[in-house]
């Protein structure tokens, strides 16, 4: 999947705005924070996961025991 927007970088400018702002706008910015965090967890999941099954593809299968 292709964006544009890196969801790391995105993430800790919203809590580095949070950090400067109050109230309700405080809230709504660690709320964005972590739904950019939870984003940028997934896709790099989902890049792990790429990487591991293309490994095991490749890898000699284990001799039973």
């Amino acid at each position: 999947m292709y964006t544009e927007y890196d969801p790391q970088h995105e993430a800790e400018a919203a809590m580095k705005r949070a950090a400067e702002a109050e109230g309700a706008d405080r809230q709504r910015l660690i709320q964005l924070a972590l739904a950019w965090h939870e984003l940028a967890r997934d896709l790099r999941d989902e890049h792990a996961r790429s990487l591991g099954s293309s490994r095991a593809q490749v890898s000699a299968p284990i001799a039973p025991r």
